[in-house]
């Protein structure tokens, strides 16, 4: 009788812990970055999801990777996004690795780039210009841009 009870018990845990366990889907994003001009510093991508949070430059979540991979001007790197949605990604070449763009005589003096959205403007572009809708994996292409 106590080996039943033990068994019910297990059952139940066993049943009630996994219907309680959310659904985690997560989505990987593939970057391949291109037109890079040197292997100094770092590879620093933010994630928006909207014009609102491009605009205050407060994204939901700040990637770098190490430039020490890239061959021929070209870096491949990876990110998971744990939800569906729109979302956009901003990219600076850090070359000097201090986390913030540098600029001298007004213009940047690093590289930056956007989601399969190469920005040939002199103002800021829209989020709008380079969001896409996350609903399964996704492949994207940053063109580094240097002015």
């Amino acid at each position: 009788m106590k080996r039943l009870f033990s068994l019910v018990c297990l059952s139940s845990t066993l049943f009630l812990g996994s219907s309680l366990v959310p659904d985690e889907t997560s989505y990987q994003i593939e970057i391949t970055v291109t037109n890079i001009r040197n292997n100094k510093g770092m590879m620093q991508i933010q994630l928006y999801t909207n014009q609102e949070s491009f605009e205050a430059e407060k994204p939901k979540k700040t990637y770098r990777f190490s430039k020490k991979f890239v061959s021929d001007g070209i870096l491949k790197c990876a990110i998971t996004v744990k939800s569906k949605g729109r979302y956009g990604l901003a990219l600076l070449d850090d070359e000097n690795n201090n986390k913030e763009m540098d600029y001298g005589w007004l213009m940047p003096t690093e590289g930056f780039g956007f989601s399969d959205y190469y920005h040939t403007g002199w103002s800021r572009p829209t989020f709008s210009d380079f969001d896409f809708q996350l609903s399964s994996d996704k492949s994207v292409t940053i063109k580094v841009r240097y002015l």
